[in-house]
C-alpha cells in the first residue's frame, strides 16, 4: 500500500516565507550597515589625522627678517684629498741606517788622530778639513768633509787610534739644507700613502709657515702594538731652521684635488637627532629645510653627495636663525 501524502496550508508557507526574508534583510544590514570602518590601508591620502602628522618644515621671513641671512647659489669647491698626522724632524740618523743626509767621515788609512778641526754643530764646506791623523814616516794627514753641511757627530780625541770603516766614525757631516720629517700613520690609512706624494710639515717654533717636501718611503712592517705604519719624507729647510727632534704637524696629499657640489660650513645645522640640514628657497621669501649628507671639509666648506640640486638657492648665512624659528613656539 502507497504511503498517505499530507498537503501543507498555504497560509502557513506564507509565514514561513517571510520570517526567513526579514531574517535575511535584518543580517545584511548588520553586516554592511554596522560594520567597522575602513582600515588606515584604504584611508584617503588627505585623511587630516594623517596630514597633521607630518611636520612643515619650512618658515616665511617679513623683509626685517630677511636683513639676518644671506643667500646664494649652490656652488662647487676643489678639495684636496689629505690625510694627517703627527711626527718628528730628523738628520742625523738617530732611527735609521740608511740616512742619505749625514755621511760618516772615516779616514783612508790608519792612523791616531793629532787635531780636531770642527766642532759639533759647525758648518763646514765640502773639502774642508776636519781631523788630522798621523802617517808614514809621522806625516800627518788631512781628512775633509766629503759634503757641504753641519757637523752633527764627533769622536775624534786626540790620540784616539782610529781606521777605515770602523764606527764609530771620528765625524759625521749632515746636508741640512734637507731635513726628514719621520711620522706614524694608521694601519687603516696606510694604502692612501705613496712615495712622491706631496707633504707639508708645520712645526710650533714657526707658527703659519709651512715646509715643503714629499715622501720617500713608507716602511713595509705594521707595529703590532700601535697598528700604526712608519713614513718618511724629505723637507727642504735651505736656511737650516728646523732642528733634529721639532715635533712636527704634517699633511700628506694623497690624491688629486676633487672638485665637487659644497656649501660653505655656516650653511650646516647639525640638528638633535644628529642629522645635518641646509635652508633652501626658490622665491627668497620662503625656506624649506633640507637634510642632506656630507663629506669632505676644507676652508670652511663641507662637500654635499646628496641633497641638494645645482643651481638652489641655498642659505650661506643664518642657517641656525631660521632652524630657530622652525622650533620656537607658536605666538599668540
Amino acid at each position: 500500500m502507497s504511503a498517505r501524502k499530507h498537503k501543507l496550508p498555504k497560509a502557513w508557507l506564507d509565514r514561513v516565507v517571510t520570517h526567513f526574508t526579514l531574517t535575511l534583510i535584518g543580517a545584511v544590514v548588520v553586516l554592511f550597515g554596522c560594520g567597522p570602518a575602513p582600515s588606515a590601508s584604504t584611508a584617503s591620502p588627505s585623511n587630516p589625522s594623517t596630514d597633521a602628522s607630518k611636520p612643515d618644515n619650512s618658515v616665511e621671513l617679513s623683509p626685517d627678517q630677511l636683513t639676518a641671512i644671506k643667500i646664494e647659489p649652490l656652488g662647487t669647491y676643489l678639495f684636496t684629498i689629505e690625510k694627517r698626522g703627527v711626527g718628528s724632524v730628523d738628520f742625523d740618523n738617530k732611527l735609521y741606517f740608511d740616512n742619505n743626509l749625514s755621511k760618516q767621515v772615516f779616514p783612508t788609512q790608519s792612523g791616531k788622530i793629532i787635531n780636531a778641526l770642527a766642532e759639533l754643530g759647525d758648518q763646514v764646506q765640502k773639502g774642508q778639513p776636519l781631523y788630522t791623523i798621523s802617517g808614514p814616516r809621522e806625516r800627518e794627514l788631512a781628512v775633509s768633509s766629503p759634503i757641504t753641511g753641519q757637523v752633527t757627530s764627533v769622536n775624534a780625541s786626540p790620540g784616539l787610534q782610529v781606521e777605515p770603516g770602523k764606527a764609530p766614525a771620528p765625524y759625521a757631516v749632515a746636508d741640512v739644507s734637507t731635513k726628514w720629517m719621520v711620522g706614524n700613520v694608521a694601519e687603516s690609512d696606510s694604502t692612501f700613502f705613496q712615495v712622491g706624494q706631496p707633504v707639508e710639515v708645520r712645526v710650533a717654533s714657526f707658527p703659519g709657515r709651512a715646509f715643503e717636501g714629499k715622501l720617500i718611503k713608507v716602511y713595509p712592517t705594521v707595529d703590532g702594538n700601535t697598528h700604526r705604519v712608519m713614513i718618511r719624507s724629505e723637507v727642504a729647510d735651505p736656511a737650516n731652521e728646523l732642528r733634529s727632534g721639532m715635533l712636527a704637524d704634517f699633511v700628506v696629499r694623497v690624491q688629486q684635488p676633487n672638485e665637487a657640489t659644497a656649501v660653505p660650513a655656516n650653511s650646516v645645522v647639525r640638528e638633535p637627532d644628529g642629522t645635518m640640514t641646509v635652508w633652501v628657497t626658490s622665491d627668497r621669501h620662503r625656506f624649506s629645510q633640507r637634510v642632506i649628507k656630507t663629506g669632505l671639509r676644507e676652508d670652511d666648506h663641507v662637500e654635499v653627495p646628496e641633497g641638494l640640486q645645482p643651481g638652489e638657492l641655498v642659505v650661506t648665512e643664518g642657517a641656525i636663525f631660521l632652524s630657530n624659528l622652525l622650533q620656537a613656539p607658536p605666538s599668540d
